[in-house]
């Protein structure tokens, strides 16, 4: 927030109101033709590169949501953006719910775009699965089931802290998926532990829930 000025200036209109009246017509009208500040970063062509090009599904999805927070992004730019989010939450980052809007705004933005035949496609495969899961789970499930529906789903958050209040430990698979995410980290302390139930596993020695998700 832009701060204000402490200085007293009313004197001075008093004396010279003519001048004052030029110096602030000047200055509304600097403000309003003045140009919005460009956003910061890589080129958005370089951040897609980067993304695609990262082993990591969760890191990649998250350079491509900070690239579509960008208000200067070309219609182009983001429909480029959106195609690519939307496809990687379909897959590998685990955001089903998240792929369909992503799929969604793209066709509203572009139905016409050389991506909205491919989108259209991907949309009906995401729409398909998001059903098969909710059926799946409309059932009685493990903890670890659960998180997996929720997980897929896109309900990170959600499925994370039900698993630290059971104090139960995830499965091994699901271990590596929340380490690749960045919600399991490496200990800072030797007797801190992932769980406080269930066996000691070789795959939970050494780690923690992340910090940052600690309150």
């Amino acid at each position: 927030m832009r701060r204000t000025a402490n200085r007293s200036y009313v004197p001075r209109m008093r004396r010279f109101p003519f001048y004052t009246s030029i110096s602030a017509a000047l200055l509304l009208a600097a403000c309003a033709t003045a140009p919005e500040a460009a956003d910061s970063g890589p080129p958005p062509e370089t951040v897609i590169a980067q993304a695609l090009a990262d082993s990591n599904p969760y890191d990649a999805e998250a350079m491509l949501s900070e690239l579509l927070a960008r208000n200067s992004l070309t219609a182009e730019q983001r429909v480029q953006a959106l195609y690519h989010r939307g496809s990687l939450r379909r897959q590998a980052a685990d955001n089903r719910l998240g792929a369909i809007e992503d799929f969604e705004a793209l066709l509203e933005i572009a139905p016409d775009h050389a991506l909205a035949a491919n989108a259209r496609t991907e949309l009906d495969y995401v729409r398909t699965d998001v059903e098969q899961i909710k059926v799946s789970m409309n059932r009685f499930l493990t903890l670890a089931q659960w998180f997996d529906g929720t997980w897929t789903l896109g309900g990170h958050e959600e499925a994370v802290a039900r698993y630290r209040s059971s104090g139960l430990p995830p499965t091994p698979e699901q271990v590596e998926t929340l380490v690749a995410a960045g919600y399991i980290c490496e200990a800072g302390e030797s007797d801190v532990r992932l769980h406080e139930f269930g066996e000691d596993r070789d795959d939970l020695i050494g780690l923690e829930w992340c910090a940052d998700l600690t309150s």
